[in-house]
């Protein structure tokens, strides 16, 4: 009884394997320079400034070359919410600091 029990249990796990829930997020550092940054439609993201003693800004532009978001980054691993990024915005880097973004999907 116990072994037909085993063996059905073990027949069912291998049929339906289990997986545990992932966080899914991607972070990049970025330097000066223009980025595209997702192929996603849409996705949730955050940024902040890794290099002590470095300024550095974030423009984020509309495929029309309007500007969305604005920030001047000064204070080091301070987030900033970045908001949604669609998937024809581009990100601008202006500055010697180096700024770390997360997008969160």
């Amino acid at each position: 009884m116990n072994l037909k029990f085993f063996f059905t249990t073990l027949l069912i796990l291998t049929i339906f394997p289990m997986q545990s829930a992932k966080a899914i997020f991607e972070s990049n550092i970025y330097k000066e320079g223009v980025y595209d940054i997702t192929d996603t439609p849409q996705v949730k993201a955050t940024a902040m400034l890794t290099t002590p003693d470095e300024i550095a800004s974030l423009v984020i532009f509309d495929p029309n070359g309007n500007e969305i978001f604005y920030k001047k980054f000064d204070t080091v691993n301070e987030p900033i919410n970045l908001g949604a990024i669609l998937d024809d915005d581009r990100i601008a880097v202006i500055g010697k600091g180096e700024i770390a973004i997360t997008i969160h999907q």
